[in-house]
């Protein structure tokens, strides 16, 4: 029987207000609501569903589309809390080896304090830009990012869910980054929201999952919200192969998602598989 079980959800949120975070935590893993290497519910911040469940779901995804070698050095762009990070601990194993960067500060130090205690060769970082949505305090511009990596050192690189929530010219200056620190041959698993004719005639007709409807803001985008635009991003497919191929990386192929109200899909956000030219 787990915590929310025992108590329901608008109790359990009365109870922060008057017992420590730290004992919420620790009921949490005493009930069997989560285990040690799944964050407190409360810190959660990326994405729906069980948290597990997608990302292990994530993992088959990359496997199947580019492939995941032991000896892989990997970067996870938008490592989040961990939802990629902890399933990839069974599959990469030194002198293979994983960074992840995020720009949520509380994720980055609780994948420190909980994974990489457990498997040394998996590191995070934290990096202090800009984003309306996730980082408003944010100090430092994606469109002026470096990676704190030296070039050709990645065989693999992972954007789960991160172009979604990121505008056009931070968009480019990552892609270019990401191609500077991919080795030649280096694969990259991605996903995003890409206009194209069937795309933009569901959206127009309301096909939308979740009823999120897209309007243009830019020549290049169309977005969920106008006033936080970072909540829900789309790209142009023409203009997305261009700054792909302008950044020396190709889209070897895309599995179209249900996003937009297509059938018969894989998954909700469009998966592309990328390879360094």
């Amino acid at each position: 029987m787990s915590l929310k079980s025992l108590i329901p959800n608008p109790i359990k949120t009365a109870l922060k207000n008057i017992i420590p975070l730290s004992v919420i935590d620790q009921l949490e893993i005493i009930t069997g609501e989560r285990d040690a290497l799944t964050p407190p519910s409360r810190m959660i911040f990326i994405g729906d569903g069980d948290f597990k469940k997608v990302g292990e779901l994530t993992v088959s995804h990359i496997k199947d589309l580019v492939g995941l070698n032991a000896t892989d050095r990997v970067l996870d762009v938008g490592s989040g809390i961990g939802r990629v990070a902890i399933p990839l601990t069974k599959y990469i194993n030194p002198p293979g080896g994983y960074d992840g960067i995020e720009i949520v500060k509380e994720g980055v130090d609780w994948c420190n304090k909980e994974v990489h205690k457990r498997f040394p060769h998996f590191n995070f970082h934290h990096l202090n830009v800009y984003n309306k949505m996730y980082n408003p305090k944010g100090t430092m511009q994606g469109h002026e990012l470096r990676f704190p990596f030296e070039s050709l050192t990645f065989d693999l690189v992972i954007l789960n869910s991160v172009f979604t929530h990121m505008l056009e010219a931070d968009f480019e200056r990552y892609l270019a980054e990401i191609s500077r620190v991919l080795k030649k041959g280096a694969r990259g698993y991605i996903t995003m929201f890409l206009l194209n004719e069937e795309s933009r005639r569901l959206n127009a007709q309301g096909k939308n999952k979740y009823e999120r409807h897209l309007t243009p803001f830019t020549d290049k985008t169309m977005v969920y919200l106008q006033d936080l635009p970072e909540s829900m991003i789309a790209f142009d497919e023409t203009y997305a192969r261009e700054a792909f191929a302008k950044a020396g990386l190709t889209i070897q192929n895309v599995q179209f998602g249900n996003w937009c109200g297509r059938e018969n899909t894989v998954d909700y956000q469009d998966l592309l598989s990328v390879s360094k030219i």
